[in-house]
């Protein structure tokens, strides 16, 4: 990949970017801290990664960074309590509580890889191929996952009292 190449691809991928790893979690500082570190990797690997793998690599070294930076900060500051008071908190749907938010809380409770599938195959719209390139994973690995994921959405959702009737 050439100096040009980087730079088109990085004005073309990076809210790309951006917006796959705000959805996978974390903070705003932490997922532009991410971006910035994949954008770097790109660059010192940008004689490595050919032009048409570049989005792919990418996203790979965002998610790869902003999880590697949750995980240290849950190590850090010992989250059990909170976790229960959040289990508590969601179990019952609130005034003014909508099917948006709902979903939102239900994907929290997913582990990182299925909620970065679900965000990749729903919301972004890459295929199967795509998500297994991007996150290391055999097309049948992501329709594995994919599928958990849903089943686990969809109990989640109907214990706050969403239902597919609704």
């Amino acid at each position: 990949m050439t100096a040009k190449e980087y730079n088109n691809g990085v004005g073309q991928w990076a809210d790309d970017a951006m917006r796959f790893v705000v959805r996978c979690g974390g903070s705003r500082s932490d997922c532009e801290d991410a971006v910035q570190e994949a954008l770097a990797a790109l660059w010192s690997h940008r004689d490595e990664v050919p032009c048409d793998k570049g989005k792919s690599f990418l996203l790979s070294a965002a998610y790869r960074s902003l999880m590697q930076t949750l995980r240290h900060a849950r190590v850090i500051q010992q989250h059990a309590e909170e976790v229960q008071t959040w289990a508590t908190a969601y179990a019952q749907p609130d005034e003014g509580f909508d099917l948006r938010e709902a979903i939102e809380r239900s994907q929290q409770g997913l582990p990182e890889v299925q909620r970065a599938i679900l965000q990749l195959r729903d919301v972004e719209g890459f295929s199967y191929a795509e998500i297994g390139e991007t996150l290391a994973l055999s097309d049948s690995q992501v329709q594995v996952y994919l599928f958990r994921a849903r089943v686990a959405m969809r109990k989640q959702l109907k214990t706050m009292g969403y239902d597919n009737n609704r």
